[in-house]
């Protein structure tokens, strides 16, 4: 059996018989080497899309701020309320400072002693000067115990009732919570008034909400 004497050039034509006539020439490789990678291309895009987290954070209102941005606070939480002394004076005619006034039925307030002190500092937002201790008597003539649980005493100076600050020390003794039948007791309070201003003064006896304050009026010397 004779062989051929050139193997290779058989093969080269076999191979080129099967090779597509388009892919012969230069510029038909440039357009399968495109075909190829634009098959690629998508394929890769499916893939992402497929596989892509979801579910991410929005930027709907209330999400929560990543770590390291601050939480901005509205305008309605960054306010903050003034502070108060003590009950607003109502409108009512006012007792005279020295005389006593019915609170409820068998309940009477009266101020009953004065006292000028230098006011202590001890608590939050307090400050120390001349001030004014006040004694409140409350007298039960009933036969009842009477709560003072909700009894708030204020004091306020001037014609436009300025607030009067209030002190803890030096002795101040705020009412009890109840006061026994037919008796008396007494609750001490410390107000820094100033003193060219003593000579209008206004202490409240709020009881409770639903018993109209008495308000006791007048000049602080008479009592002192």
């Amino acid at each position: 059996m004779t062989q051929s004497k050139h193997p290779a050039s058989e093969i080269e034509l076999v191979a080129a018989a099967a090779e597509p006539s388009w892919l012969s020439t230069k510029p038909g490789r440039w357009l399968a080497a495109i075909i190829v990678l634009a098959i690629v291309a998508a394929l890769v895009v499916v893939a992402f899309i497929q596989f892509a987290p979801t579910g991410g954070p929005s930027a709907a209102p209330g999400a929560t701020p990543s770590a390291g941005e601050p939480n901005e606070p509205s305008a309605a939480s960054s306010a903050v309320p003034a502070p108060t002394a003590g009950p607003a004076v109502p409108d009512v005619p006012p007792v005279a400072i020295d005389e006593p006034a019915d609170v409820t039925p068998g309940l009477v307030a009266a101020i009953t002693k004065v006292e000028e002190v230098d006011g202590t500092a001890r608590g939050p937002g307090e400050v120390a000067g001349p001030s004014l201790r006040v004694t409140v008597t409350m007298t039960n003539s009933t036969a009842s115990v009477v709560s003072l649980r909700t009894t708030v005493i204020s004091c306020y100076f001037g014609a436009d009732r300025t607030p009067a600050p209030e002190l803890r020390e030096p002795g101040g003794a705020p009412l009890p919570a109840s006061l026994a039948a037919n008796s008396a007791i007494d609750g001490v309070y410390i107000f820094t008034v100033p003193a060219d201003q003593r000579g209008n003064v206004t202490l409240l006896v709020d009881y409770s909400v639903d018993v109209q304050p008495v308000v006791f009026q007048g000049d602080i010397d008479d009592l002192l």
